[in-house]
């Protein structure tokens, strides 16, 4: 899996299982596992994980700006 990331050196697994266990921001995100913490840039990548991954009605809407 590519790293998502790179900061923290946290792939898309890792972001995915958090999610699955219900993760639903990227605070929650970076709280579970430190992605996103740091310089913001996996921001975007975490936010699609997240629509993907849940229940919104609406793709495409960002789940958090956190």
């Amino acid at each position: 899996m590519a790293l998502v990331c790179l900061c923290y050196g946290v792939n898309e697994r890792r972001i995915v299982r958090e999610i699955d266990q219900g993760a639903r921001s990227i605070a929650d995100i970076t709280e579970r596992c430190r992605a996103g913490g740091c310089c913001m840039s996996c921001h975007d990548t975490i936010d699609e994980l997240i629509v993907e991954r849940s229940s919104c009605p609406l793709p495409g809407v960002r789940v958090s700006l956190a």
